[in-house]
């Protein structure tokens, strides 16, 4: 039985707050107006901050649309969930805060609660591939997407551990 993370709630309910109930409802630059953050496509890498009581997200042109679409699922994760500069934390901070950007940019970007609707190919490899054309992810990522996705609904998102009896 998959039980939903709290991670996994926040994202369902800010989708259906913003009425996006579908894949093809997925747009980084709807999905930023509806949140009123301001998204520019720039030369530097990804990067979103707060400046004079506004939201930026920045995203690196020359990435591809699907690269975009998860580099918005990371910064947004910072403008949603983390606050400070990230020039000011600690190092171990600073990591844990982009370990989550990127636990939220999987979620986000491929939602469970999208997911959980779509009929895929036993084959993972062909359950992949569907993902991408779902979602807009690479290959790679709906790979990775998919595995915690299996691995949760396996395990009741419990990572299970070879027990080895010595005798």
């Amino acid at each position: 039985m998959y039980v939903n993370s709290h991670l996994e709630d926040y994202i369902e309910n800010l989708y259906t707050g913003l009425s996006i109930n579908n894949p093809a409802q997925l747009n980084e630059y709807v999905i930023a107006d509806r949140l009123d953050i301001r998204i520019y496509l720039a030369s530097d890498p990804s990067e979103a901050f707060y400046w004079q009581e506004q939201y930026y997200i920045f995203i690196n042109r020359d990435l591809d649309s699907q690269q975009r679409w998860q580099d918005f699922g990371h910064e947004l994760c910072h403008i949603l969930r983390h606050s400070g500069h990230q020039g000011h934390m600690t190092p171990p901070f600073r990591e844990l805060q982009e370990w989550q950007a990127d636990n939220f940019m999987y979620h986000f970007c491929i939602p469970t609660f999208m997911l959980k609707h779509i009929r895929l190919p036993p084959d993972q490899q062909a359950a992949a591939y569907v993902i991408t054309q779902f979602f807009n992810v690479e290959l790679k990522f709906a790979e990775e997407r998919l595995n915690r996705y299996l691995r949760k609904q396996f395990t009741g998102g419990f990572q299970v551990e070879e027990q080895i009896d010595t005798y």
